[in-house]
């Protein structure tokens, strides 16, 4: 039935397209935070994975979404600076396991690039969610060589981190966040094992043959995929209502 009527509800905006209406109710309604809403009230139990977590608060409203449910899950964040945040903003709440590691498809140690402490007053807010495995990641920003760290960190498998912490394999939500490393990570997967309801990752630092590759995958999967702002969201229309 869900999907059923997820199908009525694309031809109805398909319909409203040709006439060159429906623009902003598309925006409203085609949003993530909008359909974690009316899928996840508050309360209810939800089950999510954060890849790329930073502090848990910054940058996105999923902190803020979390702590209204009864939710369990893993966040994860290479960087300790950032993670020691996380723990603490996530103290309160024992079914979220906290991992500091980064996300690696084969090796277990890695290095992140990362904007040294005595340098962010220099630069917007926003420069606290850089950390890229990519060394040259920083130029996409104009930030300053000199004013970048590399701090070497543990890696492991996402499918390894997966079976050792998540009982739970009925995945609602995955978000990735790696500054051009979401490609990677998505492929990872086995859906054989997990088949997260809703996926959202960072596509605009991916390079376009990437971007096009994940589109692929994940229609192939059986997921509806639109963008948001620099984000790419995937729906599993079986499992997910969109109005």
């Amino acid at each position: 039935m869900i999907y059923l009527i997820n199908c009525i509800v694309i031809y109805f905006f398909k319909i409203l397209s040709v006439f060159g209406r429906g623009f902003y109710l598309k925006k409203k309604c085609f949003s993530s935070k909008n359909i974690l809403e009316i899928n996840f009230q508050k309360n209810e139990k939800f089950n999510f994975i954060q890849v790329g977590a930073n502090d848990g608060v910054s940058f996105d409203f999923l902190f803020d979404f979390i702590v209204l449910r009864d939710s369990q899950g893993i966040v994860i964040e290479p960087v300790k600076d950032y993670f020691s945040e996380l723990v603490a903003n996530y103290g309160n709440f024992n079914k979220i396991i906290k991992i500091n590691k980064a996300v690696h498809p084969f090796l277990n140690r890695v290095v992140i690039n990362k904007i040294s402490p005595l340098a962010i007053e220099k630069y917007p807010d926003w420069v606290k969610g850089i950390a890229s495995l990519d060394p040259e990641h920083h130029k996409k920003t104009f930030i300053d060589s000199k004013h970048i760290l590399k701090e070497e960190v543990d890696a492991d498998h996402l499918m390894n981190i997966i079976n050792q912490h998540l009982s739970n394999k009925n995945l609602d939500y995955l978000q990735v966040d790696t500054e051009g490393f979401d490609y990677e990570i998505i492929k990872m997967i086995d859906f054989n094992i997990i088949k997260p309801s809703i996926i959202k990752y960072e596509s605009v630092n991916l390079e376009i043959e990437e971007q096009k590759k994940l589109i692929i995958l994940l229609r192939n999967k059986g997921y509806l995929t639109f963008n948001e702002y620099g984000d790419t969201i995937g729906i599993n229309l079986k499992k997910v209502k969109l109005l």
